[in-house]
C-alpha cells in the first residue's frame, strides 16, 4: 500500500480517537443527560460518518492484505453495529419500535466478538499490534456480553445507573483501541518507500482526506458548542439561581434514613393562623443539586411570579429528582414518589396547609409522576395538571375523586399523545369528567401554550378534596 493510504488511515483513526474520547468525557460529566443537549443531534450526525469512514478504510486494508477472515467478520460487525445504532435511535424516537433492544445489542456484541477473535487468531495476527487489538477488543466485548447477561431485560432507556456506569467504562476502553491500530499503521508506514507515483486511485484517498478534514472542522465547531452546553449543565446559571431564590431549601429524612431534598415557596405575608393550599411541582429532569429543579419545573416558576403570589397565595413544594430516578409511572426507573409523598404529608406538621387543597403538576417525567401520584394517593390531592405525561389506565377507578386537566401535543415524539388520551378515556369510562386540552400541531414543548390557557389557575385553586370535581367550561 502507498504512503498516502497509510496517511489517510492514520488521519481517520486519529480523528476517531479524538471525537470518541471527547464524547466519553462528556458522558462522564453528564451521564445520559448528554443526549438531551441541543447540539448532540448535530454531533451524532458528524461522529458516526467518521466512524463509518474509519471502518471502511480498515476493511479496505484487510482486503488488500488478504486477511479474508478478518475482512468478512469486519464487514458483518460494521453492518450489525451501525444497524443496531439505527435501531436504538429509532426506538428512542418511536418507543413502539423498541421491543427487542437486548436482542439487537446482543447481535452487535457477538459479531464484534467474532471480529475481535479473527484479529487474534487468524492470519491478521501475524501483525503483532493487530493481534493485540484483537485481544483487547475480545475482552471489551466479553465485558459487554457479561453486562447483557447480568442486566437481562434492562432497556437502554430509561437508564439504569449501574449499567450506564459499566457501559461508560467499557465504551471508554473501546474508544482507546485506535491507539493500538495507529501503532500498527505507523509501523507499516515507515516501511513504505516514499517514491510511489500518484495514480488515479490515489485521488480517492485525497477525497477521503478532504471529507475527513471537513468532518474534523465540523466536529470542532459542534464540540465547542457542546463544551458550552456542558458548562451550562454542570454550573448554575444566573437564570437558575434567580428562579430558585424565592424558594427555601429543605430536606426530609424518613425513618429508614432516606433523604429527599426539596425547595419550598411560602405564601407572601404568610400567616400561620390561615390555611393555605399546597402545589406539588414535579421537575422533568433529574438534578444533582438542590437548585436547578425550579428551572425544570415550569409550574413552580410560574407560581413564583409576584403577580401569581399575590393572586394565589400558596405553598409550592418542589422535590429534587436524583439522577436515574423518577416520580413513578416510568417503566424500569426507580421511583422516589413514596419518599416525596412522605415529605408532603410531613409538611402539615411544619406549616399551616389546607389538607383539602393539595395539587400536583409536572411536565414530561413530572407528567408521569402527576398521574402516578393521584392514582397511588388520591386521598391526598384535590386536582392535578399532568402535561405531556402518561398514566396507568388501570388506576383510573382510583382517580375519579380528583379533578384533572391534562395537556398534550398531538405530535409529541418523547411521550406519545396516547399517554394522555388513554387516561382521559379511562377516566370518562369510570364516570369522571376530566378536562383535556390537546394541541394538534405541537410536539413535546407545550408549556408556553399551557400558561396561555384562560382560567387555568382559577380552576386549579377552586378545587377542594371531598367536593365533586369541577371542570372548566372552556
Amino acid at each position: 500500500m502507498r504512503r498516502d493510504v497509510y496517511q489517510t488511515i492514520c488521519f481517520s483513526l486519529s480523528l476517531t480517537l479524538a471525537v470518541s474520547l471527547f464524547q466519553s468525557w462528556l458522558h462522564f460529566q453528564l451521564r445520559t443527560e448528554l443526549y438531551s443537549l441541543p447540539s448532540f443531534p448535530s454531533w451524532f450526525l458528524i461522529v458516526n460518518p467518521i466512524a463509518l469512514i474509519t471502518s471502511i478504510l480498515l476493511l479496505t486494508y484487510y482486503q488488500y492484505k488478504a486477511y479474508r477472515v478478518t475482512f468478512l467478520t469486519g464487514v458483518v460487525a460494521t453492518l450489525t453495529t451501525f444497524g443496531s445504532l439505527l435501531y436504538l435511535v429509532l426506538a428512542r424516537l418511536y418507543p413502539s419500535l423498541g421491543q427487542h433492544p437486548d436482542t439487537v445489542i446482543f447481535l452487535g456484541v457477538m459479531t464484534n466478538l467474532t471480529y475481535a477473535l479473527s484479529l487474534w487468531v487468524s492470519r491478521a495476527s501475524e501483525r503483532l499490534w493487530l493481534k493485540r487489538t484483537g485481544i483487547a477488543l475480545f475482552f471489551i466485548y466479553l465485558g459487554h456480553l457479561a453486562t447483557l447477561v447480568w442486566f437481562v431485560n434492562t432497556p437502554p432507556y430509561p437508564p439504569n445507573a449501574t449499567l450506564d456506569l459499566i457501559r461508560q467504562w467499557l465504551s471508554l476502553a473501546d474508544r482507546v483501541i485506535p491507539v493500538l491500530l495507529l501503532v500498527n499503521f505507523m509501523d507499516e508506514y515507515r516501511q513504505v518507500s516514499p517514491g510511489s507515483e500518484r495514480t488515479a486511485s490515489s485521488n480517492k484517498w485525497l477525497l477521503a482526506k478532504g471529507i475527513l478534514a471537513l468532518l474534523a472542522v465540523c466536529s470542532l465547531v459542534v464540540g465547542l458548542q457542546l463544551v458550552g452546553e456542558n458548562y451550562g449543565q454542570t454550573h448554575l446559571s444566573n437564570k437558575e439561581i434567580t428562579l430558585a431564590q424565592p424558594f427555601d431549601e429543605g430536606h426530609y429524612v424518613n425513618s429508614q434514613g432516606d433523604t429527599l431534598f426539596y425547595r419550598l415557596l411560602k405564601p407572601l405575608d404568610y400567616n400561620p393562623q390561615k390555611k393555605y393550599p399546597l402545589v406539588v411541582g414535579l421537575p422533568f429532569s433529574c438534578r444533582s443539586d438542590n437548585t436547578r429543579q425550579i428551572e425544570a419545573c415550569p409550574i413552580s416558576a410560574w407560581l413564583a411570579t409576584q403577580e401569581n403570589r399575590r393572586n394565589y397565595p400558596a405553598f409550592v413544594f418542589v422535590p429534587r429528582c436524583p439522577p436515574y430516578t423518577g416520580w413513578g409511572g416510568v417503566a424500569n426507573t426507580p421511583s422516589v414518589a413514596p419518599l416525596a409523598i412522605e415529605a408532603i404529608v410531613a409538611l402539615d406538621n411544619l406549616y399551616s396547609i389546607d389538607p383539602r387543597r393539595r395539587y400536583v403538576s409536572g411536565v414530561s417525567r413530572g407528567g408521569y409522576g402527576s398521574w402516578h401520584m393521584i392514582g397511588a394517593h388520591p386521598e391526598l390531592f384535590a386536582a392535578a395538571i399532568p402535561v405531556c405525561g402518561e398514566g396507568d389506565p388501570a388506576q383510573a377507578s382510583k382517580m375519579t375523586s380528583v379533578s384533572v386537566w391534562a395537556f398534550h401535543g398531538a405530535k409529541d415524539k418523547n411521550v406519545p399523545v396516547s399517554g394522555s388520551r388513554d387516561m382521559i378515556a379511562a377516566l370518562r369510562k369510570m364516570g369522571a369528567s376530566p378536562q383535556y386540552t390537546e394541541y394538534p400541531d405541537a410536539a413535546h414543548s407545550i408549556w408556553e401554550e399551557v400558561v396561555k390557557t384562560p382560567g387555568l389557575l382559577d380552576w386549579l385553586f377552586a378545587q377542594k378534596q371531598g367536593n365533586p370535581p369541577q371542570n372548566s367550561k372552556s
